[in-house]
């Protein structure tokens, strides 16, 4: 049995939940906890194929310079819509990791501040979700769909790009109607990314605030305990 209240100093308003034991990790917290680390991991390694292929595309272009030859062409140009995708995808899961790290961080503030507080014989006072974290949750949800979906869309200009150079004759003969929607693509799907990294970074922000709530809330909680030991004194 719990009950809903809230913690004030200096006209500030904390809302909280009281219980007799000390709240586990919720869902966001928990996942935070396992999955911060993969997720770097996997960005890390996405950012590393985004390098190579430009090391591939680089040899392209000296190949090309060399001579002109209908796959090269193709190639080149697949490529060159492959590293944004790749790159920014990998931005995407570092960004990820960096939000599953503020919210393990949080887990570990609601975890350890309530075994702080069962260890003072008190009932143990949790902050409710504010709406920061709520902001925080849905900006990141947004934000990686809004780079993945970027990464599918340079996958199609991609294709579109090869297709439009894979039986070209020549430098200016390629097949319009595939050059100009991976054209297209290409050139939208910058604002997409720019969008959704903004999205990320602004939502890591409000995930940065929450913490500092979460810390001002457990600094408030500490002196109302000392306060408590000193009426019973």
């Amino acid at each position: 049995m719990s009950t809903t209240s809230t913690l004030i100093l200096n006209q500030r308003v904390d809302p909280y939940v009281e219980a007799v034991r000390p709240a586990g990790r919720n869902l966001v917290q928990t996942a935070g906890h396992y999955l911060w680390g993969p997720m770097t991991l996997m960005g890390f390694m996405l950012v590393v194929t985004a390098f190579a292929l430009s090391v591939v595309r680089a040899q392209l272009s000296v190949d090309l310079s060399e001579q002109f030859t209908p796959v090269r062409r193709a190639n080149f140009e697949t490529i060159g819509q492959l590293i944004p995708g790749f790159m920014f995808l990998g931005f995407a899961f570092i960004l990820a990791g960096v939000s599953f790290a503020i919210a393990r961080i949080l887990g570990v503030f609601r975890v350890g501040g309530g075994m702080v507080q069962e260890s003072a014989g008190s009932r143990i006072k949790t902050m409710v979700m504010p709406a920061t974290a709520w902001i925080f949750l849905g900006g990141m949800m947004m934000a990686m769909m809004l780079l993945v979906f970027a990464f599918a869309g340079h996958v199609y200009a991609a294709v579109q790009a090869h297709e439009a150079w894979i039986n070209a004759t020549g430098p200016n003969a390629p097949d319009a109607p595939f050059l100009g929607r991976a054209e297209t693509w290409g050139t939208w799907l910058e604002g997409v990314r720019r969008l959704g990294i903004g999205m990320y970074l602004a939502s890591i922000a409000f995930g940065l605030t929450t913490i500092t709530k979460a810390i001002r809330f457990q600094t408030l909680r500490v002196r109302e305990l000392a306060a408590e030991r000193q009426a019973v004194a």
